[in-house]
């Protein structure tokens, strides 16, 4: 064998896995058994070569689309109680529960069509009454026929009845239905040319037996959807280990798609990407078939998959983070930089402790109740925290400012709260912080990906911000003389200036580098300066939650009926209404407004590029 391995290009990025580029080249006779070890391993993400799927593999998606949403919709119907009536033999395959769970659905399909054509006839007969179709035929064998008409309710003429042998039925819908009995050859078609009269002709079944049909078909439908529950009780897992079979058989397809033929179809050459911790295995595994492969780091420009390592905090918060999109091979995982921010920012916005403290429990019920959620409801608990934190900081729980509760043990915590006035200079302060600290990482994402020269402009920047706040505050404190304060404001000014203006570009002149630092000038003054302003929505949202709170308690308190029973039960039901409704649009806007300020001011000052795609290697489908 020959075993290639270039390792000369620099490893990954912090807090993402580092990916190693693989070719293979296996003899074809032995290509199904080299996919098939390939597969347990479970490692190897393969490049995608051929975008266009085959007719085939189009197919195969639909048909494990249309499964899945029918596990979804079995999964609903499931029932937790085992009641051992199972409605197929336990150890029936997925493809047989599928075609008989498909073959009830189109009985049922089929019943409701009889059931909406039911109901068409029953409400065409129910103005007339149960009458007797075969009394009709009878009266009909003597020589008198009787028609049915109808007309609108206000166009009914009861002298018609002077004329006619008329009986008026009902009024129904805003139509007069009447019937006239018509003897041998008596002319009543002065009455039928009437315009405003209409002449219909009544189904052959009565009203009762429509209603009796209608029942039974009815009942048929519940049994077969009982039989529908009964196999989402007792055989879903069937299904749900034939979508991993057809999830497997796709994957199969997709590999030998990206398959390249090579040597007159004699060898074939398969690519892809490996997390350099997982190559240990396979590097065995070749060695000891003697297959032929090379081994290198991946080029910048190429796109590689992206596997992110994060601790057991940050890892919740990679749900957030992909809302987005994920970093490219080149760049810095941002979700450990950001999720303290997002926590924070969280917190302040919905800022009421008893808010925090329900969303902390209801996470925490739900973990035990819902395991797959479990990632979610930890990210729900770490928010609920810090709401709690924030609410006990700005002295707000449920609705109640506790600034102006006299309650003797709150007395000491009173000097720590903060007023309005404080939260939005902290709002502010925030948005400085996580603003300067993206600068930051915009400067290592560009020393990393292009070289510590073209951080040059941005850390001027930093120099700048950093340099003249500094010297501002320490002005003020009377650190030093006015004259040493002005000295080192000009030098901060002239070595950020330079950076700015004329280091910002290794490739370009001066000249063209002053030009484009004039403009990157314009830009930074204006964009720092709307980032900044984004950060008061902070201090919107904590206000805003905390005035509905109290509005909502301010109406219960003043709705409540002056009544020992009913004044309790209508201030509750106010309270619980009223906070409720709170706490949904609070925690929607808590949720929402502190990602905006993520991916907009955060991971725009932070010179987030992204792009990248989801590591997701070739593996067996474990059965459920």
């Amino acid at each position: 064998s020959k075993n290639c391995e270039n390792t000369t290009r620099r490893g990954g990025t912090s807090m993402i896995v580092p990916m190693m580029k693989y070719s293979f080249l296996v003899y074809h006779a032995d290509y199904a058994t080299f996919l098939s070890e390939i597969k347990k391993m479970g490692v190897l993400h393969i490049q995608t070569k051929q975008n266009e799927q085959s007719a085939e593999i189009q197919d195969k998606y639909r048909s494990l689309t249309d499964l899945f949403k029918t596990i979804r919709s079995l999964e609903e119907r499931k029932q937790a109680d085992d009641d051992g009536n199972a409605l197929l033999d336990e150890s029936i395959s997925g493809e047989e529960v599928l075609e008989k769970l498909r073959a009830i659905e189109k009985e049922i399909e089929h019943k409701n069509h009889q059931l909406s054509s039911l109901e068409k006839e029953i409400q065409q007969l129910y103005p007339w009454g149960d009458f007797s179709a075969l009394l009709i035929k009878e009266i009909a064998s003597i020589g008198v026929t009787i028609r049915f008409l109808i007309c609108k309710e206000k166009k009914y003429n009861p002298e018609w009845e002077q004329v006619y042998c008329i009986e008026h039925i009902s009024n129904h819908a805003g139509f007069s239905h009447f019937i006239v009995c018509q003897q041998h050859d008596e002319d009543i078609s002065e009455l039928l040319s009437l315009v405003d009269v209409d002449e219909i002709t009544i189904p052959t079944i009565t009203l009762s037996e429509a209603e009796a049909k209608q029942r039974v078909v009815q009942e048929e439908i519940n049994s077969l959807q009982q039989q529908i529950t009964a196999i989402a009780t007792h055989h879903l897992m069937a299904l749900k280990n034939l979508q991993n079979t057809w999830e497997s058989a796709i994957a199969d397809s997709n590999a030998y798609l990206q398959t390249e033929k090579t040597v007159d179809n004699y060898v074939m050459l398969i690519e892809g990407y490996i997390p350099e911790p997982k190559t240990e295995e396979l590097h065995a595994y070749l060695a000891m078939h003697d297959i032929v492969y090379t081994a290198e780091k991946p080029l910048d420009e190429e796109k590689v998959p992206v596997l992110l390592k994060n601790n057991r905090f940050t890892k919740v918060f990679e749900f957030i983070g992909s809302l987005y999109e994920l970093p490219n091979h080149k760049e810095l995982d941002l979700t450990p930089f950001f999720a303290p921010f997002y926590m924070l920012f969280f917190g302040f916005a919905l800022g009421d402790a008893g808010y925090g403290l329900l969303i902390v429990i209801a996470a925490t019920v739900l973990k035990f109740k819902k395991p797959a959620m479990k990632g979610i409801l930890t990210l729900a608990q770490f928010l609920g925290i810090s709401t709690v934190i924030f609410g006990a900081l700005t002295g707000t729980l449920f609705g109640i400012n506790l600034m102006n509760v006299d309650i003797a043990w709150l007395q000491n915590a009173k000097q720590y709260m903060i007023n309005t006035d404080k939260m939005f200079t902290l709002a502010l302060a925030l948005g400085t912080i996580q603003i300067l600290f993206g600068m930051v990482l915009k400067v290592v994402n560009l020393s990393m990906a292009k070289g510590f020269a073209y951080a040059y402009s941005t850390i001027g920047w930093l120099i700048l911000i950093i340099g003249l706040g500094a010297n501002y505050f320490l002005t003020q404190l009377q650190a030093y003389t006015p004259q040493s304060s002005t000295y080192i404001q000009y030098g901060v000014l002239s070595i950020s200036g330079a950076l700015i203006l004329l280091f910002n570009n290794p490739k370009r002149n001066i000249l063209m580098n002053f030009l484009a630092g004039l403009w990157d000038v314009y830009g930074m003054l204006t964009g720092l300066i709307g980032d900044l302003l984004s950060y008061i929505r902070l201090f919107a949202l904590g206000v805003s939650s905390a005035i509905l709170g109290f509005v909502f308690n301010e109406l219960a308190m003043s709705l409540r009926p002056d009544n020992i029973i009913l004044g309790p039960i209508v201030m509750i039901i106010i309270l619980v209404l009223g906070h409720g409704m709170t706490i949904f649009m609070s925690a929607l806007g808590a949720f929402v407004h502190p990602i905006r300020l993520t991916f907009v001011e955060f991971y725009k000052n932070a010179g987030f590029v992204g792009g990248g795609k989801a590591y997701k290697p070739f593996a067996e489908k474990k059965e459920n």
